[in-house]
Parts: C-alpha cells; sequence; structure tokens
C-alpha cells in the first residue's frame, strides 16, 4: 500500500511595504532635527554636572569618614559617565538597527519551505501483515 499526500498551498500576496527614511520627505524636518540636537547638549552638560558633583561628594565622603555621601558620590560618577556614553552612542546603535532592520526579510511566497514533501514516507509490501512494524523512526 502506498500512501499519497498531497499538499495545498495559498499564496496571499499584500501590498509590498518599504520603508526608506527621507528627510526631504518631512516638513520641519530641520526643526525637529535642531531640538534633538539641543537635547543631546543638554543632556551632555548634565552628564559633566554628574561627574563633577559626584566626585566632589565622593572625595569629600571618603576624606570626612561618610560612606554613604561617599558611596553616592561613586554612583554619580558612574550615572555621568553612563549618560556620556548613551548620548554619544545613541545615533550610532539607532542607526545600526536601522541597517540590521533594512535588511530583515520575510521570505519568498513562491516557495514553500514545510509544506514541500511529507515528512515520513513508508511502502508496505501487502504480503508483510504477519510482521511487526520496525519500531519508531521508520
Amino acid at each position: 500500500m502506498i500512501v499519497h499526500t498531497a499538499t495545498a498551498q495559498v499564496t496571499v500576496v499584500l501590498a509590498q511595504v518599504q520603508v526608506k527614511p527621507d528627510d526631504s520627505k518631512a516638513p520641519g524636518i530641520n526643526a525637529l532635527k535642531d531640538l534633538v540636537n539641543g537635547l543631546a547638549a543638554y543632556a551632555v552638560i548634565a552628564a559633566v554636572a554628574a561627574v563633577l558633583l559626584g566626585g566632589i561628594a565622593w572625595a569629600l565622603g571618603e576624606r570626612m569618614g561618610l560612606d554613604r555621601a561617599s558611596t553616592i558620590g561613586k554612583s554619580g560618577v558612574l550615572a555621568g559617565f553612563g549618560l556620556a556614553f548613551l548620548v554619544g552612542a545613541a545615533a550610532a546603535v539607532v542607526n545600526f538597527f536601522l541597517a540590521t532592520g533594512a535588511t530583515a526579510s520575510s521570505g519568498t511566497p513562491d516557495q514553500p519551505k514545510a509544506l514541500d514533501r511529507p515528512a515520513v514516507v513508508r511502502t508496505l509490501d501487502p504480503g508483510d501483515h504477519d510482521q511487526t512494524p520496525p519500531p519508531w523512526p521508520f
């Protein structure tokens, strides 16, 4: 006995959507860029202030034996460095993920991946009914 399997393929074609950022198509883009650059400047100034104030608190806390002030000063210095790193790396990280996302693909709809052949094919001879079937997998 030969078992035949048939697979049905349904292809749904939707409109292809493409996203390509273009500065010339966005009204007010220059004002938005200026706003983001201004926020980045404020963040860099805040990072410098955090490093300076944290350093002062750390030094005075160590000098005066105030462990809590010293710990808070260390945290302030680390937070200032972290903020400066985030401001500097933000554009590079966003551009990396934008470029990576642009290369993503959903595959081609005319080549099915899992439905092209049956998973298991077993041919039985009609005279083999008295034998036990082989153990799994076939």
